[in-house]
Protein backbone atom coordinates (compact mmCIF):
# COMPACT_ATOMS: atom_id res chain seq x y z
CA UNK A 1 0.00 0.00 0.00
CA UNK A 2 1.56 3.29 -0.98
CA UNK A 3 -0.16 6.20 1.01
CA UNK A 4 1.08 9.83 0.47
CA UNK A 5 0.24 13.36 2.21
CA UNK A 6 0.49 16.61 0.81
CA UNK A 7 -0.15 20.09 2.19
CA UNK A 8 -2.75 22.30 0.67
CA UNK A 9 -2.03 25.66 -0.90
CA UNK A 10 -2.22 28.69 1.04
CA UNK A 11 -5.50 29.32 -0.24
CA UNK A 12 -7.11 26.39 1.06
CA UNK A 13 -5.27 25.88 4.15
CA UNK A 14 -7.56 27.32 6.39
CA UNK A 15 -10.22 24.80 4.73
CA UNK A 16 -8.00 21.50 4.10
CA UNK A 17 -5.54 19.89 6.15
CA UNK A 18 -4.18 17.94 3.59
CA UNK A 19 -4.66 15.97 0.87
CA UNK A 20 -3.32 12.22 0.18
CA UNK A 21 -3.28 9.77 -2.29
CA UNK A 22 -3.23 5.64 -1.69
CA UNK A 23 -2.51 3.53 -4.19
CA UNK A 24 -1.71 -0.30 -4.21
CA UNK A 25 -3.91 -2.09 -1.32
CA UNK A 26 -4.13 -5.63 -1.74
CA UNK A 27 -7.86 -6.53 -2.98
CA UNK A 28 -9.82 -8.80 -0.93
CA UNK A 29 -7.76 -7.45 2.03
CA UNK A 30 -10.17 -6.09 4.81
CA UNK A 31 -8.64 -2.67 6.30
CA UNK A 32 -9.58 -0.42 9.24
CA UNK A 33 -10.34 3.44 9.49
CA UNK A 34 -9.88 5.07 12.71
CA UNK A 35 -11.56 8.52 13.90
CA UNK A 36 -9.24 11.34 13.61
CA UNK A 37 -11.64 14.31 14.28
CA UNK A 38 -11.60 15.31 10.52
CA UNK A 39 -14.15 14.64 8.11
CA UNK A 40 -12.87 13.88 4.29
CA UNK A 41 -13.99 13.52 1.04
CA UNK A 42 -12.71 10.85 -1.36
CA UNK A 43 -12.19 10.72 -4.55
CA UNK A 44 -12.26 7.46 -6.57
CA UNK A 45 -10.11 7.76 -9.92
CA UNK A 46 -10.22 3.60 -9.92
CA UNK A 47 -12.63 1.37 -8.66
CA UNK A 48 -13.96 2.03 -4.92
CA UNK A 49 -13.64 0.21 -1.57
CA UNK A 50 -16.25 -1.54 0.04
CA UNK A 51 -17.44 -0.75 3.15
CA UNK A 52 -18.96 -3.09 6.18
CA UNK A 53 -21.71 -1.57 7.29
CA UNK A 54 -25.00 -3.71 8.75
CA UNK A 55 -23.39 -6.95 8.74
CA UNK A 56 -22.72 -6.51 4.67
CA UNK A 57 -20.33 -5.06 2.38
CA UNK A 58 -21.29 -2.35 0.58
CA UNK A 59 -19.64 -0.74 -2.21
CA UNK A 60 -18.93 3.35 -1.49
CA UNK A 61 -19.38 5.95 -4.04
CA UNK A 62 -17.30 7.35 -6.77
CA UNK A 63 -17.02 10.81 -4.84
CA UNK A 64 -18.66 11.19 -1.38
CA UNK A 65 -17.85 13.09 1.71
CA UNK A 66 -16.81 10.91 4.42
CA UNK A 67 -18.68 12.67 7.94
CA UNK A 68 -17.03 12.59 10.97
CA UNK A 69 -16.72 8.57 12.45
CA UNK A 70 -16.74 7.72 15.91
CA UNK A 71 -15.69 4.23 16.12
CA UNK A 72 -13.68 1.85 13.60
CA UNK A 73 -14.86 1.51 10.08
CA UNK A 74 -14.01 -1.85 7.99
CA UNK A 75 -13.53 -1.49 4.54
CA UNK A 76 -11.79 -3.87 1.33
CA UNK A 77 -10.78 -3.25 -1.70
CA UNK A 78 -12.54 -4.63 -4.46
CA UNK A 79 -9.55 -4.12 -7.31
CA UNK A 80 -6.38 -1.80 -7.51
CA UNK A 81 -7.56 1.59 -5.84
CA UNK A 82 -6.38 5.18 -6.90
CA UNK A 83 -8.00 7.38 -4.54
CA UNK A 84 -7.40 11.22 -4.07
CA UNK A 85 -8.10 12.28 -0.25
CA UNK A 86 -8.93 15.54 1.10
CA UNK A 87 -8.89 15.64 4.54
CA UNK A 88 -10.47 18.59 5.93
CA UNK A 89 -9.81 20.59 9.00
CA UNK A 90 -11.84 19.67 11.55
CA UNK A 91 -13.93 22.63 11.81
CA UNK A 92 -13.75 22.85 7.82
CA UNK A 93 -16.96 21.15 7.00
CA UNK A 94 -19.26 23.43 8.48
CA UNK A 95 -17.27 26.25 7.08
CA UNK A 96 -17.51 24.82 3.47
CA UNK A 97 -20.93 24.03 3.09
CA UNK A 98 -22.77 26.46 5.36
CA UNK A 99 -25.09 24.01 6.93
CA UNK A 100 -24.40 22.15 10.27
CA UNK A 101 -21.65 19.32 10.18
CA UNK A 102 -23.62 17.41 12.52
CA UNK A 103 -25.81 16.16 9.94
CA UNK A 104 -23.39 14.66 8.12
CA UNK A 105 -21.65 12.91 11.28
CA UNK A 106 -21.42 8.43 10.78
CA UNK A 107 -23.03 9.22 7.38
CA UNK A 108 -21.58 8.73 3.53
CA UNK A 109 -22.78 11.31 1.49
CA UNK A 110 -22.70 11.13 -2.50
CA UNK A 111 -20.34 14.67 -3.80
CA UNK A 112 -23.27 15.51 -6.10
CA UNK A 113 -25.65 15.95 -3.09
CA UNK A 114 -23.51 18.32 -1.54
CA UNK A 115 -22.43 20.74 -4.39
CA UNK A 116 -20.00 19.24 -5.14
CA UNK A 117 -20.78 17.68 -8.57
CA UNK A 118 -17.84 18.54 -10.22
CA UNK A 119 -14.72 16.38 -8.07
CA UNK A 120 -16.21 13.41 -9.80
CA UNK A 121 -14.34 14.90 -13.16
CA UNK A 122 -10.85 15.73 -11.34
CA UNK A 123 -8.11 13.80 -11.80
CA UNK A 124 -5.08 15.98 -9.47
CA UNK A 125 -5.07 17.77 -6.70
CA UNK A 126 -4.60 20.90 -8.16
CA UNK A 127 -8.04 20.48 -9.52
CA UNK A 128 -10.03 19.29 -6.54
CA UNK A 129 -8.32 22.03 -4.57
CA UNK A 130 -9.95 24.66 -7.00
CA UNK A 131 -13.55 22.82 -6.77
CA UNK A 132 -13.40 22.94 -2.98
CA UNK A 133 -12.66 26.56 -3.10
CA UNK A 134 -15.20 27.43 -5.27
CA UNK A 135 -18.01 25.58 -3.48
CA UNK A 136 -16.69 27.64 0.16
CA UNK A 137 -20.41 29.21 1.33
CA UNK A 138 -20.18 29.61 5.06
CA UNK A 139 -17.80 31.94 7.37
CA UNK A 140 -15.33 30.49 9.81
CA UNK A 141 -16.13 30.45 13.22
CA UNK A 142 -12.89 32.08 15.18
CA UNK A 143 -13.24 30.63 18.53
CA UNK A 144 -14.24 27.11 17.44
CA UNK A 145 -10.83 27.06 15.59
CA UNK A 146 -9.06 27.58 19.19
CA UNK A 147 -11.03 25.40 20.85
CA UNK A 148 -9.91 22.27 18.50
CA UNK A 149 -6.23 24.09 19.00
CA UNK A 150 -7.04 23.44 22.64
CA UNK A 151 -8.52 20.41 22.99
CA UNK A 152 -6.28 18.66 20.67
CA UNK A 153 -3.93 19.00 23.37
CA UNK A 154 -6.06 18.70 26.41
CA UNK A 155 -9.04 17.12 27.67
CA UNK A 156 -10.86 19.62 30.05
CA UNK A 157 -13.66 20.77 28.09
CA UNK A 158 -15.00 23.19 30.57
CA UNK A 159 -11.10 24.88 30.51
CA UNK A 160 -10.96 25.45 27.65
CA UNK A 161 -14.39 27.07 27.48
CA UNK A 162 -13.51 29.39 30.32
CA UNK A 163 -9.99 30.11 28.15
CA UNK A 164 -12.71 31.04 25.47
CA UNK A 165 -15.20 32.87 27.49
CA UNK A 166 -17.82 30.46 26.95
CA UNK A 167 -20.12 28.23 28.77
CA UNK A 168 -19.89 24.97 28.20
CA UNK A 169 -23.37 24.52 26.79
CA UNK A 170 -22.24 27.60 24.26
CA UNK A 171 -18.97 25.79 23.36
CA UNK A 172 -21.10 22.12 22.93
CA UNK A 173 -23.65 24.20 20.49
CA UNK A 174 -21.30 25.56 18.58
CA UNK A 175 -18.47 22.72 18.38
CA UNK A 176 -21.39 20.52 17.38
CA UNK A 177 -22.58 22.46 14.51
CA UNK A 178 -18.73 23.50 12.93
CA UNK A 179 -17.20 19.91 13.69
CA UNK A 180 -20.03 17.43 13.81
CA UNK A 181 -19.01 15.99 17.52
CA UNK A 182 -19.14 17.29 20.98
CA UNK A 183 -16.16 18.52 22.01
CA UNK A 184 -15.47 15.81 25.00
CA UNK A 185 -15.76 13.21 22.30
CA UNK A 186 -13.14 15.00 20.16
CA UNK A 187 -11.12 15.86 22.73
CA UNK A 188 -11.45 11.60 23.80
CA UNK A 189 -10.42 11.12 19.99
CA UNK A 190 -7.08 13.85 19.90
CA UNK A 191 -5.70 11.88 22.98
CA UNK A 192 -5.92 8.64 21.49
CA UNK A 193 -4.01 10.10 18.00
CA UNK A 194 -1.32 11.65 20.28
CA UNK A 195 -0.31 8.38 22.05
CA UNK A 196 0.72 7.13 18.91
CA UNK A 197 3.48 10.18 18.37
CA UNK A 198 3.94 9.52 22.14
CA UNK A 199 5.01 6.33 22.05
CA UNK A 200 7.36 6.73 19.31
CA UNK A 201 9.94 8.58 21.96
CA UNK A 202 8.55 7.01 24.60
CA UNK A 203 11.26 4.82 26.55
CA UNK A 204 8.62 2.99 28.34
CA UNK A 205 6.61 2.25 25.51
CA UNK A 206 2.96 2.16 25.78
CA UNK A 207 2.93 2.65 29.93
CA UNK A 208 4.84 5.74 29.45
CA UNK A 209 3.55 7.26 26.37
CA UNK A 210 -0.57 6.71 28.11
CA UNK A 211 0.48 8.55 31.18
CA UNK A 212 1.99 11.41 29.02
CA UNK A 213 -0.86 11.87 27.05
CA UNK A 214 -3.73 12.05 30.27
CA UNK A 215 -4.37 7.82 30.53
CA UNK A 216 -4.67 6.69 34.05
CA UNK A 217 -3.89 3.53 33.31
CA UNK A 218 -2.96 1.06 30.73
CA UNK A 219 -6.59 -0.56 31.31
CA UNK A 220 -8.25 3.01 30.44
CA UNK A 221 -5.89 3.61 27.39
CA UNK A 222 -6.98 -0.11 26.34
CA UNK A 223 -11.03 0.22 27.09
CA UNK A 224 -10.09 3.52 24.66
CA UNK A 225 -8.98 1.91 21.74
CA UNK A 226 -11.17 -0.72 21.87
CA UNK A 227 -14.11 1.50 21.55
CA UNK A 228 -12.87 3.97 18.84
CA UNK A 229 -10.33 1.18 17.11
CA UNK A 230 -12.13 -1.78 17.78
CA UNK A 231 -8.67 -2.94 18.33
CA UNK A 232 -5.52 -2.95 20.92
CA UNK A 233 -3.46 -0.56 20.26
CA UNK A 234 0.02 -3.10 19.05
CA UNK A 235 -2.19 -4.47 16.56
CA UNK A 236 -3.35 -1.24 14.74
CA UNK A 237 0.21 -0.85 14.42
CA UNK A 238 0.77 -4.67 13.16
CA UNK A 239 0.46 -5.59 9.49
CA UNK A 240 -0.60 -3.48 6.50
CA UNK A 241 -3.46 -1.52 7.87
CA UNK A 242 -5.18 1.96 6.75
CA UNK A 243 -4.65 2.60 10.67
CA UNK A 244 -0.86 2.36 10.57
CA UNK A 245 -0.55 4.93 7.53
CA UNK A 246 -3.42 6.90 9.60
CA UNK A 247 -1.87 6.97 12.77
CA UNK A 248 1.84 6.08 12.85
CA UNK A 249 4.70 7.83 11.71
CA UNK A 250 4.48 6.24 8.46
CA UNK A 251 2.13 8.88 6.88
CA UNK A 252 4.35 12.27 6.67
CA UNK A 253 3.34 15.23 5.14
CA UNK A 254 5.23 16.73 1.77
CA UNK A 255 5.10 20.17 0.46
CA UNK A 256 1.91 20.84 -2.16
CA UNK A 257 2.18 18.82 -4.69
CA UNK A 258 0.77 21.42 -7.43
CA UNK A 259 3.50 23.96 -6.45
Amino acid sequence: MHYREFSPGPRASHLVECFWTLEGAVPGMVQRAVPDGRPEIILNLAEPFEALRDAAWRKQPQCFLAGQITGPLMLRARGKPHIIGIRLRSGGLGQLLGTPASDCTGHTIDAGDLGLKALRSATSIAEAEQIILQRECGTPDVLVHHAVDLLSQSADVGNVAAQLNLSPRQLERRFRSRVGMPPKHFARIARFQRVFRAVEVADGGWVQAAAECGYYDQAHLIRDFRELAGAAPTHLLAGDELARHFLSHFSKTQGPLHA
